[in-house]
């Protein structure tokens, strides 16, 4: 982690992470009916394994 980023700027950094994170999420459940159940669930478990690397980076 950067040592000069301060703790809002991290805090803002993760919220923004999180909103975008439920955005797609909201996206892809909304759409799901034109995928196949194994599909939908492949491309919800990428969304939540991006989410995971972007907060472990910060």
């Amino acid at each position: 982690m950067n040592k000069d980023i301060s703790k809002y700027e991290l805090i803002e950094n993760i919220a923004s992470d999180l909103t975008t994170f439920v955005r797609s999420n909201a996206i892809l459940h909304l759409s799901k009916d034109s995928y196949s159940c194994n599909e939908y669930n492949r491309m919800l478990e990428g969304l939540k394994h991006d989410l995971i690397m972007r907060l472990e980076q910060k």
